[in-house]
């Protein structure tokens, strides 16, 4: 048993630092005070560190509501809260911990009045939040003019941007979602509308959360009150921070200048949610008399993984230079493997998988990761056909997409004309039409079988929804192979895409990739007929599994983040798939990518796969040979082997 030495005036018992803690650690949590920024490499224990820091402070009597915890996530900060009471035998409940929405809310509940709104203001969540959207274009007219409009999801998509980026709506729109540029106007009225809407209901959506506390830091006497109270500030994860966030640490770090912000600039992955890296990269020219701190001490992956880590990020420019150094002991060196094709590439990992289970490893300990979602089809269908049970993680299975469903519904109902579901749901992603008319469409083609009379008993604005849909019929009923009953779909649903998703291009690339595996199908029924087979299974497969948690992960790179396996697959590695095209016009896309890249890596353990295909299936150009991702040219010999398949 452990005796601890209760300190005479905290109550906090005595913590042997030294003990718990490597040099680099234990020189963060006794020498933060001041602007401190941390950079905390991949599997180095800054979570660890953060909590003993805590513990430093509470032990030397700074009070707990003295104290601001900020993390990214409510689970981040549950966590960290249990394992510091676990430290200090104390319960924590006068800190101010959690996340940025959640200290928000807080203080906002007692100052709410300085701008206008009562202290039991609600929050509205997502959905209430797209119905208030939906409101005020109803309320404008705007679609009763007959003009097409970007769906509510895009318009909430522009919004969180602009506050998240402090940046006006005609710039986001501009960076992030060009192809809405000629809805500019419109979309400022409308955003304008659903702000007073919520002001008036004594409301607030999540971003008001924030935006609404850094109005509040904007009044000298509210950020003197608070910026004189916390003593010390302590951030989880400040890679990720957006602009708006910032100017609130700033405004509450203003009086006491102690924060201390944790990450790893080569973990700032994730842009498109409007996270600015200059955060980090600027820490030092945003707050005076800064100390930069290094934790290189890597505790979860082998030295021959960290080894190519290293030889990743170093090829970027705008960084704070690293090396990790494992304390684990050696293992395998990571293989990149070339593989004919994308389905040699699919059954390459299917079969390893079984081999590692029949070594005795789990299936929770695997993880395939991709830079796309499209990048994973044809793996999917090849671990249903070998009841390998797996999770899609953070979305769901290619084939249960909402875009994948809506083509595949063209498809199915020209196949099978007594197909109502199908019938509805593709002629309600129709203008004018939409999913509730589509029922009475119904109703007048079991009363008569003559589409082109049907369409002249419609309104007028259901006659051109009603007409492009009826284009679509005439030119699948002329086609018979699934792959050209896709690209005829996909000739007039792209616009539905750019003004229905936020990720229109993404949703495209997944419909182009539906296409490539429809190739192998002779007729649409065929095609049909296995993608049910795909449904049936996909129920049996997740029934096999014992618990949900005992089954292979698949996840995009992003969605990886923060989380480690055993054994790690990165497939895809090719030219024009990763990094991601677009990212090659910018050098600061380019560098992100890259990181994007040693996030994948340091994901695992002790065993990493890479694999790319050799040949690559182009929507207008059909199959083409490709190269390894410009990454694999940079990589050093020595950090990697490279494998040769024989089939």
């Amino acid at each position: 048993m452990k005796d601890y030495k209760l300190d005479s005036f905290t109550g906090i018992p005595h913590i042997d630092y030294e003990d718990n803690l490597n040099p680099q650690q234990l020189n963060v949590v006794k020498n933060s005070d001041g602007p401190c920024l941390v950079l905390a490499g991949a599997g180095s224990g800054k979570t660890r560190v953060l909590i003993y820091r805590l513990a430093y402070l509470l032990e030397h009597g700074i009070p707990q509501s003295e104290i601001l915890l900020v993390t990214f996530t409510n689970k981040a900060a549950i966590e960290m809260l249990h394992r510091a009471e676990s430290l200090v035998k104390s319960t924590l409940s006068s800190l101010w911990a959690g996340t940025f929405h959640h200290i928000g809310n807080i203080i906002l509940r007692k100052e709410a009045h300085f701008l206008g709104y009562t202290s039991a203001f609600s929050i509205i969540d997502q959905d209430d939040s797209l119905s208030y959207i939906a409101e005020s274009i109803e309320d404008l007219g705007i679609l009763q003019k007959g003009t097409m409009f970007p769906k509510k999801d895009i318009i909430s998509k522009i919004w969180s941007l602009s506050v998240n980026t402090q940046k006006s709506v005609e710039k986001v729109i501009e960076e992030f979602m060009p192809q809405v540029e000629e809805y500019t106007t419109q979309i400022k009225q409308v955003i304008l509308r659903y702000k007073n809407k919520k002001k008036d209901a004594n409301t607030m959506d999540f971003c008001d959360l924030l935006n609404n506390w850094l109005k509040l830091l904007r009044i000298p006497e509210i950020l003197n009150k608070y910026a004189n109270m916390f003593k010390y500030i302590l951030v989880d994860e400040y890679q990720d921070t957006n602009n708006l966030q910032f100017e609130i640490l700033k405004a509450l770090s203003s009086v006491n200048s102690n924060l201390l912000a944790v990450g790893d600039d080569a973990q700032s992955i994730y842009s498109f949610r409007a996270a600015d890296i200059s955060n980090i990269l600027d820490f030092s020219k945003n707050f005076e008399n800064t100390k930069i701190f290094k934790l290189e001490t890597n505790y979860r992956s082998s030295p021959q993984i960290l080894n190519m880590a290293n030889n990743i990020i170093r090829n970027n420019v705008k960084q704070f230079p690293k090396t990790l150094h494992a304390v684990k002991p050696d293992n395998e060196t990571p293989a990149i493997i070339k593989t004919k094709d994308i389905y040699q590439q699919a059954h390459f990992i299917a079969q390893r998988v079984l081999e590692f289970l029949h070594n005795g490893q789990s299936l929770k300990d695997i993880a395939v990761l991709f830079r796309s979602r499209f990048q994973a089809i044809e793996l999917e269908v090849e671990l249903l056909k070998r009841n390998i049970p797996y999770l899609v993680r953070g979305g769901v299975r290619f084939f249960e997409q909402a875009h994948i469903k809506d083509v595949l519904s063209y498809m199915r109902f020209v196949s099978n004309e007594k197909d109502e579901i199908s019938f509805k749901r593709a002629v309600g992603l129709h203008k004018g039409i939409g999913r509730g008319y589509s029922a009475k469409l119904w109703k007048k083609i079991q009363t008569s079988n003559n589409l082109p009379e049907i369409k002249q008993s419609l309104p007028k604005r259901a006659q051109e929804g009603f007409s492009s849909f009826l284009t679509i019929y005439n030119n699948l009923k002329n086609t018979e192979t699934p792959q050209d009953a896709i690209k005829a779909v996909l000739s007039s649903y792209k616009e539905y895409c750019y003004l229905n998703f936020e990720n229109p291009d993404e949703r495209i690339q997944d419909i182009e990739e539906l296409s490539k595996l429809a190739q192998q199908y002779a007729s649409i029924t065929a095609f049909l007929t296995e993608f049910n087979a795909y449904e049936e299974f996909k129920g049996e497969t997740l029934l096999s599994a014992s618990e949900q948690n005992e089954v292979l992960v698949l996840s995009t790179i992003h969605q990886s983040k923060g989380l480690e396996w055993n054994t790690v697959f990165i497939i895809g590695f090719n030219e024009y798939d990763f990094p991601h095209p677009k990212a090659l016009a910018e050098s600061d896309n380019l560098e992100e990518e890259r990181r994007l890249f040693y996030v994948a890596v340091t994901r695992a353990k002790n065993i990493l796969y890479i694999t790319y295909p050799e040949t690559k299936f182009t929507f207008k150009n059909g199959v083409i040979l490709v190269r390894p991702s410009m990454f694999f040219y940079e990589l050093p010999e020595h950090t990697y082997e490279e494998w040769q398949l024989r089939y």
